[in-house]
């Protein structure tokens, strides 16, 4: 039960790296982790350790000792982008758990091209280089990589077609699982695919609410704090009522993760929440917390703008247009519920009653990456 995870220096790889310890310690149901961290101005053994002494990291890691949990991992300091079979047949794993690559939601031209390079082409570099006695390969996409659907979507992707993203990071994630599917298949690899929903902070164990890195959905809070004291006249925010965001918090994303690792036969797994968190629902508390009090939904958007929606539809807006303008990807929920019930977890996860919870408390932390 030796494995390779690619991206624990991530918001998804470094609990996958606490989940990991857990059950290689108190339930030896997993054995030992090789991680490949690139050096940057910190080595990369300086880049682990900052990980599991962290502040942020989940209180269960405080019954072992540093010396315990870095028995189970070690380190492999290498940039994954150019990754060698020569470097990697040094290592005894034939498991790989590959997470890394980036969550860049922008369209523009630059932002094109870091998705398809950094989850694209080191898919591809990684599978390329593959030591022979690996025999199993678990990619990590997104929820999302099914686009823009009319109609709600199962584990199996292949049921549908996908043809229409709402930007490039979409599509990358789409077109890197075909070629791990095809690529594995050629290999005699066996591939599951895990699809992480939007990720929020922890919710499942304390410290609550904590996530290395505020991403994603946080960008909205980021600018309000930075922009909401430009509004001075009413800010009408378009927004679909009937649509909602789908997030997870990132301690179940790696249960979740580990639950599929130890279960070689699920071949897909859409990691969501089995309901979503309906704009109408948060959109006006989160303004409000950001003494932005006078707004409207609105269907469509605006015509002539004042300089707050300028600025809000020119940047953030932008982005997240096609997340909360539209009517929603929805998900059938039933083979990520059997493991929500086998965690005698809640069935919303705790998102819906915690969303202010998590909002405010990026808030506090003023946005800032814990390594």
């Amino acid at each position: 039960m030796n494995c390779l995870l690619t991206g624990v220096t991530g918001i998804v790889g470094s609990h996958i790296l606490f989940e990991w310890l857990h059950k290689a310690i108190v339930e030896k149901s997993v054995n030992h982790l090789f991680v490949i961290i690139r050096a940057n101005e910190k080595t990369a053994e300086q880049r682990l350790l900052a990980i599991l002494k962290d502040t942020s990291r989940p209180e269960f890691l405080n019954d072992f000792s540093l010396e315990t949990c870095l028995e189970k991992v070690t380190i492999i300091s290498h940039d994954l982008a150019n990754i060698s079979k020569e470097v990697l047949d040094n290592y005894n794993f034939d498991t790989v758990i590959h997470c890394a690559g980036s969550t860049n939601l922008s369209s523009t031209s630059d932002s094109k091209k870091t998705v398809h390079s950094q989850n694209y082409l080191v898919t591809k570099q990684l599978l390329d280089q593959l030591p022979k006695q690996v025999t199993r390969f678990l990619y990590i996409s997104t929820a999302y990589s099914f686009g823009i659907q009319n109609e709600k979507v199962n584990d199996t992707i292949g049921n549908y077609a996908v043809t229409d993203f709402r930007n490039p990071y979409e599509q990358s994630k789409y077109e890197s699982e075909r070629f791990v599917k095809e690529t594995c298949t050629q290999k005699n690899i066996a591939s599951q695919i895990l699809r992480p929903s939007i990720i929020c902070g922890r919710l499942l164990h304390k410290p609550f609410f904590e996530t290395p890195k505020f991403d994603v959905f946080y960008a909205w809070a980021i600018f309000l704090d930075k922009y909401a004291i430009k509004s001075k006249e009413a800010f009408r925010i378009w927004i679909d009522k009937k649509s909602g965001l789908n997030i997870v918090p990132v301690d179940f994303v790696s249960k979740a993760i580990l639950y599929a690792f130890l279960n070689p036969q699920i071949k897909e797994l859409n990691i969501v929440n089995p309901t979503q968190i309906l704009h109408k629902d948060y959109v006006g508390d989160v303004l409000e917390s950001f003494d932005v009090n006078t707004y409207e939904y609105v269907t469509e958007k605006p015509a002539e703008l004042n300089t707050f929606e300028k600025l809000y539809y020119k940047t953030i807006g932008d982005i997240f247009e096609n997340y909360i303008s539209i009517p929603d990807l929805q998900f059938h929920a039933g083979l990520i519920s059997k493991l929500i019930q086998q965690l005698k977890l809640e069935n919303t996860l705790g998102v819906h009653a915690n969303f202010m919870n998590l909002i405010n408390f990026s808030v506090e932390k003023k946005f800032r990456k814990s390594y």
